[in-house]
């Protein structure tokens, strides 16, 4: 009786609440704050004074999460930020801001309206950015392990893919990428899956390469680079990805021996990616540009007036 009243007053409460609770009966209630309790979700609501120019009071009301059709957070600021700081080079930043964000909304991953699952894919990111490869994998297979909304399921082949492509699985890897980008509309999850799927075929056309299978090789180069190229053309509001994307084309571009485009995306790395591990590496993927392009033209004889 005492919890319908209190119910009752908080939903008269004009205050302007920071979350709202939806219930699947239709009800909203305003609530200062939650937690989760084991299946319930413990809400902090305002209860109005019981007399005129009275103070009004606080009270923990809990409800099972069978209940709830959703919990209406506001947007974390830092889906925003945490792209720009990868970008930037600041992916250790980005790791330090998301974690405590993540380790919140990790108490309500399987309650509707939680933002865990915009949230790890960033922070798995992260991690490839810095090249713990290790920690990314361990991250994504548990991503998928735990995530129980339907709608994320559907791309759950895509972490298992990302962990396949840094064990260097890339053949495995490469139908899940497929499947995977079927099925989802988001631009983080189609970004994740055209950069690391570029990795795997950037990898298989090394192989064939060093098997003495130019032809081969070169298929798989070009099919690299269209995926390294679908992060500018498509996602480019992803701007997380656009220095691995970048680094990935010119490697691309290294093994079809499309030199001046190497060039271009070194040159984009040097000036606009700097910070990146990407940019870093840009120097010495120039010396190996200028390294090939130097071989190629020792072994085409060039053209005189006796050899045309």
């Amino acid at each position: 009786m005492r919890l319908a009243l209190a119910l009752t007053l908080a939903l008269s409460c004009s205050a302007v609440a920071q979350i709202d609770l939806h219930l699947k009966d239709g009800r909203i209630l305003p609530t200062k704050q939650m937690r989760r309790d084991r299946d319930n979700i413990i809400a902090t609501m305002e209860i109005p004074a019981k007399a005129p120019g009275g103070s009004p009071t606080t009270g923990d009301f809990g409800f099972p999460l069978k209940d709830v059709f959703k919990l209406d957070f506001p947007k974390p600021a830092i889906l925003d930020t945490a792209p720009e700081l990868i970008a930037d080079g600041n992916s250790e930043e980005a790791l330090t801001k998301l974690e405590p964000v993540v380790r919140y909304y990790a108490g309500f991953r399987d309650a509707p309206g939680s933002w865990w699952t915009d949230l790890v894919p960033l922070q798995v990111e992260a991690l490839l950015a810095l090249r713990r490869d290790k920690e990314a994998v361990e991250l994504a297979e548990s991503f998928s392990r735990m995530a129980t909304d339907p709608e994320v399921k559907k791309f759950m082949k895509a972490f298992t893919a990302v962990s396949l492509t840094r064990k260097g699985s890339h053949a495995a890897a490469l139908p899940l990428y497929d499947e995977a980008a079927l099925t989802t509309e988001r631009t983080d999850v189609l970004g994740l899956i055209a950069v690391n799927k570029g990795e795997s075929l950037l990898a298989l056309g090394d192989e064939l390469a060093a098997k003495g299978e130019p032809e081969k090789a070169a298929v798989r180069y070009e099919e690299a680079l269209l995926s390294f190229l679908r992060i500018p053309a498509l996602y480019r509001n992803q701007r997380m990805f656009l220095p691995q994307a970048t680094y990935g084309a010119g490697k691309a571009y290294l093994g079809t021996k499309d030199f001046d485009r190497a060039r271009v995306a070194v040159k984009e790395l040097k000036t606009l990616y700097a910070a990146t591990p990407e940019g870093k590496a840009a120097e010495e993927l120039s010396k190996t540009i200028e390294k090939r392009a130097a071989l190629l033209a020792e072994a085409v004889p060039e053209k005189t007036p006796e050899n045309k």
